[in-house]
Protein backbone atom coordinates (compact mmCIF):
# COMPACT_ATOMS: atom_id res chain seq x y z
CA UNK A 1 0.00 0.00 0.00
CA UNK A 2 1.29 3.46 -0.83
CA UNK A 3 2.19 5.83 1.83
CA UNK A 4 -0.12 8.10 2.82
CA UNK A 5 -3.14 6.23 3.10
CA UNK A 6 -3.97 4.69 6.43
CA UNK A 7 -7.45 2.25 5.46
CA UNK A 8 -10.47 1.75 7.96
CA UNK A 9 -10.37 -1.31 10.38
CA UNK A 10 -14.45 -0.70 9.09
CA UNK A 11 -16.85 0.13 6.20
CA UNK A 12 -20.30 1.35 6.15
CA UNK A 13 -22.94 -0.88 5.35
CA UNK A 14 -26.47 0.47 4.29
CA UNK A 15 -28.79 -1.83 6.10
CA UNK A 16 -32.22 -1.35 4.09
CA UNK A 17 -30.20 -1.88 0.82
CA UNK A 18 -28.78 -5.01 2.53
CA UNK A 19 -31.97 -6.61 3.67
CA UNK A 20 -33.97 -5.18 0.91
CA UNK A 21 -32.32 -4.19 -2.11
CA UNK A 22 -30.90 -5.41 -5.59
CA UNK A 23 -28.49 -7.99 -3.66
CA UNK A 24 -31.01 -10.47 -2.90
CA UNK A 25 -32.35 -11.06 -6.43
CA UNK A 26 -29.52 -10.08 -8.56
CA UNK A 27 -27.80 -13.80 -7.85
CA UNK A 28 -30.84 -15.35 -8.45
CA UNK A 29 -29.78 -17.86 -11.60
CA UNK A 30 -31.86 -17.29 -14.33
CA UNK A 31 -32.38 -20.94 -15.21
CA UNK A 32 -33.07 -22.98 -12.38
CA UNK A 33 -31.99 -26.39 -14.32
CA UNK A 34 -28.56 -24.55 -13.65
CA UNK A 35 -29.04 -26.32 -9.93
CA UNK A 36 -30.30 -29.75 -8.24
CA UNK A 37 -32.80 -27.73 -6.38
CA UNK A 38 -34.51 -24.47 -5.03
CA UNK A 39 -33.00 -24.79 -1.88
CA UNK A 40 -29.81 -24.76 -3.79
CA UNK A 41 -30.10 -22.00 -5.46
CA UNK A 42 -31.10 -19.89 -2.42
CA UNK A 43 -27.73 -21.37 -0.62
CA UNK A 44 -25.94 -19.98 -3.86
CA UNK A 45 -27.56 -16.52 -3.87
CA UNK A 46 -26.36 -16.01 0.17
CA UNK A 47 -22.95 -16.81 -0.33
CA UNK A 48 -22.99 -14.37 -3.85
CA UNK A 49 -24.28 -11.63 -1.20
CA UNK A 50 -21.39 -12.51 1.39
CA UNK A 51 -19.00 -12.61 -1.15
CA UNK A 52 -20.25 -9.38 -2.40
CA UNK A 53 -19.69 -7.72 1.41
CA UNK A 54 -16.37 -9.08 1.76
CA UNK A 55 -15.60 -7.70 -1.58
CA UNK A 56 -16.78 -4.72 -0.26
CA UNK A 57 -14.40 -4.52 2.78
CA UNK A 58 -11.40 -6.04 0.80
CA UNK A 59 -11.45 -2.58 -1.38
CA UNK A 60 -10.58 -0.58 2.11
CA UNK A 61 -7.90 -2.54 2.67
CA UNK A 62 -6.16 -3.35 -0.21
CA UNK A 63 -4.11 -1.07 -2.48
CA UNK A 64 -3.90 2.43 -3.06
CA UNK A 65 -7.61 3.43 -3.07
CA UNK A 66 -10.44 3.57 -1.39
CA UNK A 67 -13.64 1.13 -3.04
CA UNK A 68 -10.44 -0.56 -5.75
CA UNK A 69 -9.61 -3.95 -5.38
CA UNK A 70 -5.52 -3.40 -6.81
CA UNK A 71 -2.12 -3.92 -5.76
CA UNK A 72 -0.37 -0.94 -4.96
CA UNK A 73 0.86 0.18 -8.17
CA UNK A 74 -2.65 0.57 -9.38
CA UNK A 75 -2.57 -3.15 -11.42
CA UNK A 76 -5.47 -5.69 -11.39
CA UNK A 77 -5.30 -8.94 -8.78
CA UNK A 78 -5.10 -12.48 -9.88
CA UNK A 79 -8.61 -13.23 -9.59
CA UNK A 80 -7.48 -16.87 -8.02
CA UNK A 81 -6.10 -14.85 -5.52
CA UNK A 82 -9.20 -12.18 -4.56
CA UNK A 83 -10.85 -15.18 -4.30
CA UNK A 84 -8.47 -16.89 -2.02
CA UNK A 85 -8.55 -13.54 0.31
CA UNK A 86 -11.64 -13.92 0.06
CA UNK A 87 -12.53 -17.29 1.33
CA UNK A 88 -14.65 -18.33 -1.69
CA UNK A 89 -14.38 -20.56 -4.55
CA UNK A 90 -12.60 -19.11 -7.88
CA UNK A 91 -16.24 -20.39 -10.00
CA UNK A 92 -18.46 -18.45 -6.91
CA UNK A 93 -16.03 -15.53 -7.32
CA UNK A 94 -16.42 -15.43 -11.33
CA UNK A 95 -20.12 -15.38 -10.84
CA UNK A 96 -20.18 -12.48 -8.42
CA UNK A 97 -18.12 -10.83 -11.02
CA UNK A 98 -20.43 -11.23 -13.88
CA UNK A 99 -23.58 -10.26 -12.11
CA UNK A 100 -22.24 -7.34 -10.98
CA UNK A 101 -20.63 -6.20 -14.13
CA UNK A 102 -24.09 -6.44 -16.03
CA UNK A 103 -25.63 -4.84 -13.10
CA UNK A 104 -23.02 -1.74 -13.29
CA UNK A 105 -22.06 -2.31 -9.46
CA UNK A 106 -18.35 -2.02 -10.47
CA UNK A 107 -16.20 -1.56 -13.38
CA UNK A 108 -12.87 -3.32 -14.71
CA UNK A 109 -10.27 -0.72 -16.30
CA UNK A 110 -7.70 -1.58 -18.56
CA UNK A 111 -5.17 -2.93 -15.76
CA UNK A 112 -7.55 -5.49 -14.63
CA UNK A 113 -8.32 -3.43 -11.33
CA UNK A 114 -11.67 -3.72 -10.12
CA UNK A 115 -13.65 -0.32 -8.80
CA UNK A 116 -16.45 -0.85 -6.80
CA UNK A 117 -18.68 2.28 -8.06
CA UNK A 118 -20.95 3.63 -5.70
CA UNK A 119 -18.30 2.97 -2.78
CA UNK A 120 -17.74 6.46 -2.15
CA UNK A 121 -21.21 7.48 -2.09
CA UNK A 122 -22.14 4.93 0.77
CA UNK A 123 -18.72 5.10 2.93
CA UNK A 124 -18.51 9.03 2.89
CA UNK A 125 -21.01 11.09 4.31
CA UNK A 126 -21.61 14.59 3.62
CA UNK A 127 -19.34 15.27 6.46
CA UNK A 128 -16.39 13.11 5.01
CA UNK A 129 -16.68 14.93 1.60
CA UNK A 130 -16.40 18.25 4.01
CA UNK A 131 -13.31 16.72 6.01
CA UNK A 132 -10.83 18.54 4.01
CA UNK A 133 -12.23 21.94 3.62
CA UNK A 134 -12.69 21.74 7.91
CA UNK A 135 -9.10 20.81 7.73
CA UNK A 136 -8.13 23.66 5.63
CA UNK A 137 -9.85 26.01 7.71
CA UNK A 138 -8.67 25.26 10.92
CA UNK A 139 -5.31 25.33 9.48
CA UNK A 140 -6.32 29.32 8.08
CA UNK A 141 -7.60 29.67 11.64
CA UNK A 142 -3.99 28.93 13.29
CA UNK A 143 -2.30 30.96 10.97
CA UNK A 144 -4.74 34.14 11.47
CA UNK A 145 -4.93 34.06 14.76
CA UNK A 146 -0.92 33.82 15.06
CA UNK A 147 -0.30 36.62 12.13
CA UNK A 148 -2.91 38.81 14.18
CA UNK A 149 -0.98 38.99 17.25
CA UNK A 150 1.62 41.88 17.27
CA UNK A 151 4.94 42.30 19.42
CA UNK A 152 5.27 44.15 22.15
CA UNK A 153 8.28 45.17 25.07
CA UNK A 154 11.35 45.92 24.46
CA UNK A 155 12.48 43.16 23.55
CA UNK A 156 9.20 42.87 20.79
CA UNK A 157 8.20 39.20 23.03
CA UNK A 158 5.09 39.82 24.32
CA UNK A 159 2.48 39.01 21.75
CA UNK A 160 -1.18 40.71 21.63
CA UNK A 161 -3.69 41.47 19.22
CA UNK A 162 -5.17 45.01 19.02
CA UNK A 163 -8.22 43.81 21.13
CA UNK A 164 -6.01 42.62 24.09
CA UNK A 165 -3.62 45.67 24.06
CA UNK A 166 -6.22 47.73 23.87
CA UNK A 167 -8.22 46.03 26.62
CA UNK A 168 -4.84 46.06 29.11
CA UNK A 169 -4.72 49.77 28.27
CA UNK A 170 -8.87 50.32 29.40
CA UNK A 171 -8.21 47.90 32.57
CA UNK A 172 -4.77 49.28 33.64
CA UNK A 173 -4.11 52.79 31.90
CA UNK A 174 -1.85 53.22 29.28
CA UNK A 175 1.37 53.75 31.58
CA UNK A 176 0.32 50.83 33.45
CA UNK A 177 -0.45 48.59 31.36
CA UNK A 178 2.98 49.53 29.32
CA UNK A 179 4.68 48.72 33.01
CA UNK A 180 3.17 45.46 32.92
CA UNK A 181 4.25 44.82 29.38
CA UNK A 182 7.52 45.80 29.94
CA UNK A 183 7.80 43.35 32.85
CA UNK A 184 6.60 40.17 31.00
CA UNK A 185 8.95 41.15 28.17
CA UNK A 186 11.63 41.44 30.47
CA UNK A 187 10.99 37.94 32.07
CA UNK A 188 10.49 35.94 28.73
CA UNK A 189 13.79 37.83 27.49
CA UNK A 190 15.77 36.61 30.55
CA UNK A 191 14.06 33.71 32.18
CA UNK A 192 12.56 32.07 29.13
CA UNK A 193 9.11 32.30 30.30
CA UNK A 194 6.75 30.48 27.59
CA UNK A 195 3.12 30.96 27.79
CA UNK A 196 0.03 30.30 25.48
CA UNK A 197 -1.34 33.59 26.36
CA UNK A 198 0.73 36.81 26.73
CA UNK A 199 -2.79 38.64 27.42
CA UNK A 200 -3.51 35.85 29.97
CA UNK A 201 -0.61 36.00 31.79
CA UNK A 202 -0.17 39.67 32.32
CA UNK A 203 -4.17 39.53 34.10
CA UNK A 204 -3.29 36.30 35.90
CA UNK A 205 0.21 38.27 37.23
CA UNK A 206 -2.03 41.47 37.99
CA UNK A 207 -4.20 39.13 40.41
CA UNK A 208 -1.40 37.55 41.99
CA UNK A 209 -0.36 41.18 42.45
CA UNK A 210 -3.10 42.23 44.22
CA UNK A 211 -3.23 39.49 46.72
CA UNK A 212 0.17 40.21 47.71
CA UNK A 213 -1.03 43.83 48.25
CA UNK A 214 2.01 44.78 45.54
CA UNK A 215 0.88 48.15 43.75
CA UNK A 216 3.13 49.45 41.87
CA UNK A 217 2.57 47.37 38.98
CA UNK A 218 5.23 45.25 38.49
CA UNK A 219 4.96 41.28 39.32
CA UNK A 220 7.78 40.40 41.89
CA UNK A 221 7.62 36.65 41.74
CA UNK A 222 7.34 34.51 44.85
CA UNK A 223 7.80 37.38 47.68
CA UNK A 224 5.07 35.61 49.68
CA UNK A 225 2.86 38.60 50.57
CA UNK A 226 6.39 40.72 51.76
CA UNK A 227 6.58 43.71 50.43
CA UNK A 228 10.75 43.85 49.31
CA UNK A 229 13.08 46.42 50.38
CA UNK A 230 13.81 49.46 48.23
CA UNK A 231 17.54 49.73 47.27
CA UNK A 232 18.43 52.67 49.36
CA UNK A 233 17.47 51.01 52.82
CA UNK A 234 19.19 47.47 51.83
CA UNK A 235 22.65 46.76 53.04
CA UNK A 236 25.17 44.29 52.05
CA UNK A 237 26.60 42.62 55.42
CA UNK A 238 29.97 44.37 54.23
CA UNK A 239 28.22 47.41 54.91
CA UNK A 240 26.80 45.93 58.40
CA UNK A 241 30.28 45.81 59.42
CA UNK A 242 31.75 48.60 58.23
CA UNK A 243 29.01 50.70 60.05
CA UNK A 244 29.57 48.90 63.50
CA UNK A 245 26.11 46.93 63.51
CA UNK A 246 27.41 43.33 63.67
Amino acid sequence: MPRGRKPRSWIKVDCDGVLHGSINYLFILEKQAEWDTWETEKLVSLACQAVWLKMIAFSEVCGGRSGWIEDNNGNGLPKEFIAQELRCPLGLFGLVIDRMVKDKAIHINGTGSIQLINFDHYQFGEYDRQQPYRLGKKEAEKVESKTDKKPYGEFKNVMLTDEEHQKLIERFGPKLAEVKIEHLSSGVASKGYRYKSHYATILTWDRMDSKRGVGNGAHKGNTKGRELPERSSYKSPEEHRRAGGY
